[in-house]
C-alpha cells in the first residue's frame, strides 16, 4: 500500500469479498474484458470520428507500452490535466494498465493547484495539452519541472512539444520497443489506488 494512504478496514473488505462486491481484480482486467466484450460498438465519438472499444483497446496499450518504455511504474504517480479530447481516455486507461496512479486535474487549475499537487503527490509526471486558447501550458509545465525534482516526465497533447518533453500524438503514431508480454508482468495489487480525484 502507498504511504499515506489509508487502507479500508479488514473487516469491511472482508465483507465486500464475501459478498462478492470486491474480485481482487485490477481495473485495467475489468475494462479489458469489456473493450474485448463490445469490440464493435462505438466507444468514442469526437468530431466526425468514431472510435471502436477494439481501436479503444489498441491505442491504450500502445500508450500503456511507451509509459513503461519511458519508466513509468506502478505507484507513481502523474498529474492529468487534458481537456475532453481521445488523448485523455487513452492516457487514463494506459495509467491502469501500468499501475501509475492519476492526479485528476482542472483544465482551469494553474500554478498553484498544480504545483501543490506535484509536491503533494510526488508526481513524476504531469500530462497537459501545449495550451488552450492563449494559455501555455507547456510553459506553465517547465516552471513547476524547474521547482519539482520528483517531475522526470512531461506529456504534451497537441502540436508544440519542446524538446526534452513526449509528445501523446507521437507515441499513439508509432509502437514502443516493448512487446505485449510486458504489460503482463507488470505488478499490480487491485487493492493499491487507482486514481487521486478532487
Amino acid at each position: 500500500m502507498l504511504d499515506g494512504v489509508v487502507p479500508f478496514p479488514p473487516e469491511f473488505a472482508a465483507r465486500y469479498r464475501q459478498k462478492g462486491y470486491w474480485e481482487d481484480r485490477s481495473l485495467a482486467s475489468v475494462f479489458d474484458e469489456t473493450f474485448s466484450s463490445f469490440a464493435d460498438r462505438t466507444a468514442v465519438v469526437t468530431g466526425s470520428e468514431r472510435i471502436r472499444y477494439r481501436e479503444l483497446a489498441q491505442r491504450v496499450e500502445r500508450l500503456a507500452l511507451h509509459l513503461l518504455e519511458l519508466g513509468i511504474q506502478p505507484l507513481d504517480r502523474v498529474v492529468m490535466q487534458l481537456p475532453n479530447v481521445p488523448e485523455f481516455v487513452y492516457l487514463y486507461f494506459a495509467f491502469q494498465k501500468v499501475g501509475a496512479i492519476p492526479v485528476m486535474a482542472l483544465p482551469p487549475h494553474r500554478y498553484l493547484e498544480i504545483r501543490h499537487f506535484v509536491q503533494l503527490t510526488e508526481a513524476v509526471g504531469y500530462a497537459i495539452p501545449d495550451r488552450m486558447g492563449d494559455f501555455s501550458f507547456v510553459a506553465l509545465a517547465e516552471r513547476i519541472k524547474n521547482e519539482c525534482p520528483s517531475l522526470r516526465h512531461i506529456l504534451v497533447q497537441g502540436g508544440e512539444t519542446p524538446a526534452g518533453y513526449t509528445s501523446l500524438n507521437k507515441l499513439l503514431q508509432r509502437d514502443s520497443g516493448l512487446g505485449r508480454d510486458a504489460l503482463g508482468s507488470v505488478p499490480i495489487n487491485p487493492t493499491d489506488p487507482a486514481v487521486f480525484q478532487l
